[in-house]
């Protein structure tokens, strides 16, 4: 039976996307677990996957959707109706046209997206109040029995809840020991039937789905707690409820199954009235068999698509047809794939046209476990969908540094556990604020009025010392290994030429208050900044020994280049440098050059992004903008990847001359340094996986800010560094604050799904989908897009799930919204 239960239990929880901690908050696609059924047919409880119909209709009104944007999304759903003429009363007009012109109808419905109300569950309440006392890292009071599970602590402690009734705690002293028979005996109970079980799985999986999805990612990785468990105590609690108030049986909810439609005839003689085609019944009645082929709840996603080919069209028209120039650059950038970045590389190669930027995963492809010197700790700087299998560290260059280095460390750690200790134990806080208010009251103040002073004066006395110091990657990595890992990520990123020196720039993001700081470094990181990676790949592509090893495989790096770590903070937009004292001497004057340039970049894209962040100004100093780094009260330090919407992959001759507004990712890439397509295997598999990921975050975030994201910021409890809750008790929050989405009540992320963009042959493209599920699931459940083209002078081809067709996006707009 126990083994039944947990496959039971197993099988009800594929939908559940675990939820890593706010210390290493990555985004996650929330209802990535029905990624294998198409897109439309997903139904979850508390969530929408289209935003409602007026939004759509007014942006039929402003021209934020043309018709020509919806004659192509009618296209790509019904691919019959692309040439299907039709003969309504004199005039012969296109199927697609027919539906467009009912698309378009102003006239209100009620037809839309509805969110499921809230009902409050007493059940709800008590287990968020037990789940977070049990996993809370930093309790006042440790609960009992933690170590014998979760199930086992709380039943020990069920009989003192004083939120359950005195028959309740009285009846729990005779629960089953083991939760899998806690499972069976609340099921039986509670008279489910047999047939109802796994509904009822589902159900309570789904009550709270972010408690849920953070326990299953637990048990993953911690394995202190799992969902046996948790449904043991929510069932128990059910039953002893249930039972406590004369009420046994608990049955399945069937939800009321509605598609919104109306009545063919009214819709078709609506249309045939806008149209002026005659409302005889001849007329009307071959109208209203075409509008059957689109049934009402299939309009919101019609108007979701044309939503999405509008900013396609925009994005993909533009993109060059030129060739790389052939002069030599004399400094290169290699910046993550992050929308972020692309602003400054953009304003780089602005300032120096003899600049040239990549766009690579901001792991460059070094898979690390990284710990500081003389850290006890470690963090995993690798994508979530890797497993760390090599441990680097950090060498001090002289034993006097590391000695001077080991006293300051010990100093401030001692000084940042004795103020942890005195806040956060039983009843020091008392003496604590007595002993040392008036030096807070004075630090609160400089924070508040000048925060960046602060940050400087608090990083001086808790933050680690600055060391000189080198990676140990040799030591962790083989040469043979060094040398793949520096072959994939030269193809992937197609650097095939070398300038005297390349600066490998990783990012992070800085801010002095903000529980969501981690969902703003990288993401290719685990949610850590990229400064590792960043000085493990320079340090591999450095080596001598690798660099020989490259030129047998036609990777030939010359002796005058070197690779320079860097790191972009997406807060004050300043591109920092690593283990400078590594620099050869030959190379400090293009150093010094590259930091005057990105300087002037820096300031440039700060200016930028003042137009539209909140508070902010273009004509306040950049000092003022940046200084949101360090303010403790500032609640949008940055925009984040607000308005993501695309994902480029090819050479940077597509996009160089554009401004993409900071929204699309940028995956470097030339087909003829990969002419078995394994690089852009890697790229579509890994880095496309990851950014739709980002994407549906975003998109469910805007969509559903209540349920699939955190709603404010300004009622939300941490719970350690587990997560966020708003209020005192509930559901752990999922997805994104508003804060992070838009401002008052004002959304600023446009949520479109991610579009991918390709230039390389189309039948690598399909071998590659072919064999590999998740990108099958992605592309033909619609999900994502996919529009590709074979080289610079080849028309663009929409992939679909029965292969490629000619894309809308090879014809230009006409001012009367038809194709020319």
């Amino acid at each position: 039976m126990s083994l039944k239960t947990r496959a039971d239990i197993a099988r009800a929880a594929r939908g559940i996307v675990p939820q890593w901690p706010l210390n290493s908050f990555i985004a996650v696609n929330p209802l990535g677990g029905y990624e294998s059924t198409d897109f439309e047919s997903v139904q979850v409880p508390g969530a929408v996957t289209t935003r409602p119909l007026t939004a759509y209709r007014a942006d039929i009104d402003s021209g934020r959707i043309t018709p020509e944007d919806l004659l192509a999304a009618v296209h790509e759903r019904i691919p019959e109706f692309r040439s299907r003429p039709v003969r309504v009363g004199s005039a012969t007009i296109s199927a697609a046209e027919l539906l467009v012109a009912e698309l378009t109808d102003p006239t209100p419905t009620t037809v839309s997206p509805t969110t499921p109300s809230e009902q409050h569950d007493l059940v709800d309440d008590i287990t968020s109040k037990w789940v977070a006392a049990f996993l809370d890292p930093d309790p006042l009071w440790r609960i009992p029995r933690r170590r014998d599970g979760f199930y086992a602590a709380w039943r020990h402690l069920a009989t003192h809840d004083p939120d359950l009734p005195w028959a309740a705690r009285r009846a729990a002293r005779r629960l089953p020991a083991r939760p899998e028979d806690a499972v069976a005996s609340a099921m039986t109970g509670l008279e489910v039937p047999a047939r109802d079980e796994d509904s009822i799985l589902r159900r309570e999986l789904a009550g709270l789905p972010g408690w849920a999805a953070h326990i299953k990612w637990r048990s993953e990785h911690v394995g202190d707690v799992d969902l046996v468990d948790y449904l043991a105590v929510r069932l128990s609690l059910r039953m002893l409820l249930a039972h406590s108030s004369g009420s046994a049986a608990l049955s399945t909810y069937e939800e009321a199954a509605t598609d919104g439609r109306r009545d063919l005839w009214p819709r078709a003689v609506r249309v045939a009235e806008r149209l002026g085609v005659g409302t005889d019944s001849q007329t009307v009645a071959i109208i209203g068999r075409v509008l059957a082929f689109h049934p009402h709840r299939d309009h919101p996603y019609t108007l979701q698509r044309a939503y999405e080919v509008h900013y396609a069209r925009t994005l993909v028209l533009p993109l060059g047809n030129s060739e790389p120039a052939d002069l030599l650059p004399h400094l290169q950038l290699v910046a993550c794939i992050d929308p972020r970045s692309e602003g400054i590389r953009r304003h780089l190669e602005r300032l120096d046209p003899r600049i040239e930027t990549f766009g690579f995963a901001g792991f460059f492809g070094v898979p690390v476990r990284f710990s500081t010197y003389n850290s006890p700790s470690s963090i995993d700087s690798l994508p979530a969908l890797l497993s760390a299998h090599h441990h680097i560290t950090e060498v001090p260059q002289d034993a006097g540094d590391a000695a001077s280095y080991t006293k300051r460390l010990r100093t401030r750690q001692a000084f940042a556990a004795g103020i942890h200790t005195g806040e956060s134990t039983t009843v020091s806080p008392f003496a604590f604020a007595e002993a040392t208010g008036w030096l807070f009251g004075a630090a609160t103040a400089l924070r508040t009025f000048a925060p960046t002073t602060a940050a400087k004066w608090i990083a001086a006395l808790t933050s680690r010392p600055s060391l000189e110091s080198s990676v140990t990657v040799v030591e962790a990595f083989s040469l043979q290994e060094r040398v793949r890992l520096a072959e994939a990520s030269l193809r992937m990123m197609g650097l095939c030429r070398f300038a005297p020196l390349v600066v490998l720039a990783g990012h992070g993001s800085t801010s002095a208050n903000n529980l969501y700081k981690s969902a703003l470094d990288c993401g290719a990181c685990g949610g850590n900044r990229g400064d590792v990676n960043a000085r493990a790949a320079a340090t591999i592509l450095n080596d001598p020994d690798v660099r020989a090893l490259l030129s047998e495989k036609e990777l030939n790096i010359p002796v005058d280049t070197f690779f320079l770590a860097a790191e972009h903070d997406t807060v004050t937009d300043r591109i920092s440098t690593f283990d400078t004292h590594l620099i050869p001497e030959t190379h400090r004057k293009l150093v010094d050059d590259f930091d005057r340039l990105q300087g002037a970049a820096s300031d440039a894209l700060i200016r930028e992004r003042a137009q539209s962040l909140p508070g902010a100004s273009p004509w306040h100093a950049t000092k003022k903008t940046r200084r949101r780094a360090d303010d403790w009260a500032e609640v949008y330090p940055e925009w984040g990847l607000v308005g993501n919407a695309a994902f480029i992959i090819g050479p940077r001759e597509l996009t160089r001359a554009l401004d993409l507004e900071r929204r699309v990712f940028l995956h470097s890439y030339r087909p003829e340094l990969d002419p078995k397509g394994a690089a852009l295997e890697t790229i579509l598999t890994a880095p496309v996986v990851v950014a739709q990921w980002i994407n549906h975050q975003y998109y469910f975030s805007a969509l559903n800010p209540e349920t699939l994201g955190a709603g404010t910021k300004t009622t939300h409890n941490a719970i350690g560094t587990l997560g966020v809750l708003s209020g005192q008790r509930g559901d752990l929050r999922r997805g994104l604050p508003w804060q992070s989405l838009g401002v008052g009540d004002r959304l600023v992320h446009e949520p479109m799904r991610l579009a991918v963009i390709v230039q390389a042959p189309l039948n690598h493209i399909i071998e590659i989908i072919g064999r590999n599920t998740v990108l099958q699931n992605l592309f033909n459940n619609n999900w994502i897009s996919l529009t590709a083209r074979e080289d610079a002078s080849s028309p663009w081809y929409l992939y679909g799930r029965y292969g490629w067709s000619s894309s809308h996006l090879n014809t230009t707009p006409t001012s009367e919204g038809t194709p020319s």
